[in-house]
């Protein structure tokens, strides 16, 4: 299992807690270290898997049990193919979770990178605001988790029928320990319907599918807007809106891969585990707190790739001034 994080990370984590933490004017979040190092403090096991050589390059391949068929088959269709950002883009059209490694290019360097979400002047309380969480895995939880801690009422949907990847660990139990959990599969109409009638009087919807399942459940902004209208929507997603990446599938070790933080020494890195997530998640935990203030726009999207983004940079600056020559193996 790599040991390998990224140099900085539980510095700029602090700097995203403090953030949370000024918003509200108490000490929420607690030891930032605690959420990040999740996986090893709870012993779950998160392993990103090794990068795949692929051409001059390499790729992250990070599948779950209903990919390994299709990547097999994909796989030999482009087997010729070698250049792993063509080759990524050919896997996304299969909705395949595979990202190109990735150097990172000084040319983003800036010394003063600050986490995104400045806190507003004053400070926020949530007290009996109404969440609903249609989040899975470790970001979207981990914000919606932190919100219940303030005082929200957060609704937690799960679906007995497609169980989520952490569901039964440990990590799963305290990342939603202050939420009510209803069990509802979407794809039926009577759960669908019993969904809008909690959006009803909902202050805040909080989701970590992507741009296309949310259209395919009509719960992209604009299409709620029609019957839930004043309702807040905070999406977080793999990759910015606004890059050609967007509509992307990855989880927190793709990401990683595209940042640059994956090839900061010779060769490609895996990360020790998803530490993109518990830093988005943090982020947008400050986003929803300014949103349920209504100090920022009704509708908002969160991505893991920004929350990454002044780690990149800062590591861009230590590369360029030719600090940085190993991987960091302690964060």
């Amino acid at each position: 299992m790599s040991d390998w994080l990224p140099p900085g990370l539980f510095a700029y984590g602090s700097e995203l807690a403090a953030a949370v933490d000024s918003r509200l004017g108490r000490a929420l979040v607690g030891d930032e270290a605690a959420w990040i190092d999740m996986p090893r403090r709870l012993g779950t096991d998160d392993m990103p898997s090794a990068p795949v050589p692929w051409g001059d390059g390499a790729l992250c391949v990070d599948l779950g049990p209903d990919d390994i068929e299709t990547w097999e088959r994909f796989a030999e269709v482009h087997r010729n193919e070698p250049e792993p950002e063509h080759l990524a883009v050919a896997a996304q059209e299969w909705r395949l979770p595979v990202t190109p490694y990735r150097r990172l290019p000084t040319a983003i360097v800036r010394k003063d990178a600050a986490p995104p979400g400045a806190a507003p002047a004053g400070t926020i309380s949530i007290d009996g605001a109404i969440v609903v969480d249609l989040t899975s895995m470790w970001a979207g939880p981990l914000c919606t988790e932190l919100l219940g801690r303030a005082g929200a009422d957060v609704h937690k949907v799960t679906s007995a029928a497609r169980p989520e990847g952490l569901a039964g660990s440990p990590m799963h139990a305290e990342l939603n320990a202050h939420k009510t959990v209803v069990d509802l599969d979407l794809r039926l109409a009577a759960d669908r319907g019993s969904l809008d009638r909690m959006l009803a009087s909902a202050d805040l919807l909080v989701t970590s599918l992507s741009p296309r399942a949310l259209a395919n459940h009509d719960l992209l902004p604009q299409q709620l807007d029609a019957q839930h209208r004043g309702l807040r929507t905070l999406a977080i997603t793999a990759f910015a809106p606004d890059t050609p990446e967007r509509g992307w599938v990855a989880y927190g070790a793709g990401v990683h891969a595209t940042s640059g933080l994956g090839w900061l020494g010779d060769e490609p890195q895996a990360p020790a585990y998803s530490y993109p997530d518990p830093l988005a998640g943090l982020q947008a935990a400050g986003v929803a707190l300014d949103q349920l203030a209504g100090v920022t726009p009704q509708h908002r999207r969160v991505s893991l790739a920004e929350a990454v983004a002044p780690l990149a940079a800062r590591a861009a600056c230590t590369l360029a001034a030719g600090v940085l020559t190993e991987p960091n193996r302690h964060g």
